[in-house]
């Protein structure tokens, strides 16, 4: 690599490697938006009961988990990386508002362990749902303790009783995952020729 950016010949590296990313991501959305269109057909309330709520919280986590991924390549975690990410970010057109920079999810998820042992270290007490896919839950005097959930209702991905947006994760995502395909169309080159 050289000090200035990537090497153009280089760039079709990046391309695939960032391309994985998306497309796992790309199918765990497919996944996603097609059981949320199956939910919003209807007034049966019967049609909630047969979620596979493994499946789909597993699918969820599968995009943040892409998502952190792709992070990485726009903020590398270690020095002497900036100037691939600023090639990057500027070919894919990634800021610092985008919502892969979210750290507060990608750790979420990426230091999973870790937080599960300081979640458990003081005890809990009340409900405890290792897995909950559904509409928000009512707030209740006795206290409720969630692993995983997605709420339906809202779109967001609660981990440990912390609460994230996914939507707007997976737009950009989508997002680029269509410039990627173009960018692999061109010869992988982190450019489309104007016309």
């Amino acid at each position: 690599m050289k000090s200035d950016g990537i090497w153009p010949v280089h760039e079709i590296f990046y391309i695939e490697s960032m391309l994985f990313n998306t497309e796992h991501a790309t199918n765990s959305i497919s996944y996603l938006s097609k059981i949320i269109e199956k939910l919003q057909e209807g007034t049966d309330p019967a049609r909630f009961e047969n979620i596979d709520e493994e499946s789909l919280l597993n699918h969820v986590q599968n995009i943040v988990h892409q998502g952190a991924a792709l992070a990485r390549y726009f903020w590398p975690v270690r020095k002497g990386h900036e100037a691939r990410a600023q090639v990057l970010k500027a070919a894919l057109s990634v800021s610092d508002d985008s919502a892969l920079k979210n750290t507060n999810l990608r750790h979420a998820v990426e230091h999973f362990d870790e937080r599960i042992d300081k979640y458990l270290a003081d005890g809990i007490v009340g409900y405890v749902f290792p897995r909950y896919v559904g509409r928000t839950p009512d707030k209740s005097d006795v206290p409720s303790h969630i692993f995983r959930a997605y709420y339906l209702d809202t779109g967001r991905f609660e981990v440990l009783g912390e609460s994230f947006e996914i939507g707007d994760l997976a737009r950009e995502i989508l997002r680029i995952h269509e410039l990627l395909i173009a960018f692999n169309a061109n010869g992988g080159r982190l450019s489309v020729p104007s016309t």
